[in-house]
């Protein structure tokens, strides 16, 4: 595990009754420098978001600045839907405190399962042309992270459920009620290595999909950590697929302050593939700092000497305006010819926020170009795409790629299993079949 000096520690009575939960607590404590804790009732979470020590985690890190020991509160996950009526309680009896603070479903122990739809309606399944990302179920463990990325909007606290043997048992319905979906993404809103081996969250997840019945069912982990030794004794039986975040030194040491840096994640996955466990990468975000080229093609020649690739995803810094990129990174550290783009693109918008932003879409198309040419330098075959790209940029990058937006293999989509060049059918169409066998409004709550 990270080695973490929480500010404080918030348990939930139900943690305390739930002798799965409390054995992974008990786990955690021992790990830890602090390891008091104050026991947390359902009436007590809006005093709790309230705390100082709760408070000064949020927003991206850049703005409120490092936050050297997070805040956490240990969970349990419920399976009763019964959210709404939790929340509006909690409001009716704290009417003076502001409910966005706790109308959040993780406190409450209701984020789970998550159906990712790219912004778009629950059952308006379509692509998304700002966000091109596929419809899929993605399980959700413990949202927040301590990694101190300096352009995340994640906060520096952690919210994270215990009870995994419930959290499993659930797992095999959503299985059953979407044979479409082979791929499974965990965690979009966390990093499950930082707390590993001692939560053995991710140990119970890698050997539940190494078991399973349907031979073609894997689990993805996304991550930008190099903490994998524990996977040595994990019986994963090569259905644990490891996607790394991947960027240049300066990004991956200056601006994500407690990740790994480039070199530890190349080899955290050097060891990852030595032990059976297919490997991909996704450039992302990838941060045109000064000198981006050189150090990109430095990262792109290690990446191939100590790995083999199954494939390849390229995302330019997103989620925000000018401003916003202002605000959070020292512009000096930027390539300054980007930067004047990126401010001439503001001004033409009105300093919106776009999704896609604050580059406009010709300066990440030559990056994409630029990072394409270097792979295919080194190797012709391994599938390179785009992450979560606007349908502009994907009419002028397709014909590079060979893909499309509807068949290209994503690092971490629905139906990505190892060693596939392009999906043989639309991924929307294959989300399409399985919705009315998908209890969205049951999981979702």
């Amino acid at each position: 595990m990270y080695s973490i000096n929480p500010s404080r520690i918030f348990v939930s009575d139900r943690v305390l009754r739930n002798d799965d939960a409390s054995e992974r607590l008990d786990n955690f404590l021992s790990a830890v420098e602090k390891s008091d804790y104050e026991v947390v009732k359902d009436t007590q979470i809006p005093w709790m978001v309230q705390q100082p020590e709760w408070k000064r985690c949020e927003g991206k890190v850049g703005v409120r600045g490092p936050v050297d020991s997070p805040a956490f509160f240990f969970n349990t996950f419920r399976f009763d839907n019964r959210y709404e009526e939790r929340v509006k309680v909690a409001v009716d009896q704290n009417p003076d405190i502001d409910e966005g603070l706790f109308h959040r479903k993780e406190l409450w122990g209701y984020r789970h399962f998550n159906w990712f739809n790219s912004g778009q309606p629950a059952y308006d399944v379509k692509p998304n042309p700002q966000h091109i990302c596929r419809p899929c179920w993605r399980l959700n463990f413990s949202p927040g992270c301590v990694h101190r990325c300096l352009y995340c909007g994640l906060e520096g606290r952690m919210t994270v459920g215990l009870n995994i043997s419930d959290y499993l048992s659930e797992l095999r319905k959503v299985i059953k009620a979407t044979p479409w979906q082979l791929t499974f993404l965990a965690d979009d809103v966390s990093d499950l290595l930082m707390l590993e081996p001692e939560l053995k969250i991710v140990q119970d997840l890698s050997e539940f999909f190494a078991c399973q019945t349907e031979p073609d069912r894997y689990l993805i982990l996304h991550t930008k950590s190099d903490n994998v030794d524990f996977f040595q004794d994990i019986s994963h039986n090569g259905h644990t697929i490891m996607c790394w975040s991947l960027s240049p030194n300066t990004q991956s040491v200056e601006m994500e302050a407690l990740s790994g840096s480039t070199e530890g994640r190349l080899l955290a996955a050097a060891k990852c593939r030595q032990w059976g466990m297919p490997v991909r990468f996704k450039f992302k975000p990838f941060i045109p700092v000064r000198g981006w080229k050189e150090q990109a093609r430095d990262m792109i020649k290690k990446m191939f000497e100590l790995t083999r690739p199954d494939n390849i995803s390229m995302t330019v810094l997103m989620w925000m305006n000018f401003n916003q990129l202002a605000e959070c990174i020292n512009l000096e550290e930027l390539d300054s010819n980007i930067v004047e783009s990126a401010r001439k693109y503001a001004d033409e918008l009105g300093d919106q926020t776009v999704r896609t932003g604050p580059f406009p879409p010709d300066v990440r198309c030559s990056i994409y170009k630029f990072l394409l040419a270097e792979i295919r330098k080194v190797n012709r075959d391994v599938p390179v795409t785009i992450s979560t790209e606007s349908l502009e940029v994907w009419k002028e990058m397709a014909p590079l790629l060979d893909n499309s937006p509807g068949t290209y293999v994503c690092g971490c989509g629905p139906c990505a299993t190892p060693g596939l060049k392009s999906l043989d059918q639309n991924a929307w169409d294959i989300a399409k079949k399985g919705i009315p066998e998908t209890p969205i409004r049951r999981l979702s709550q």
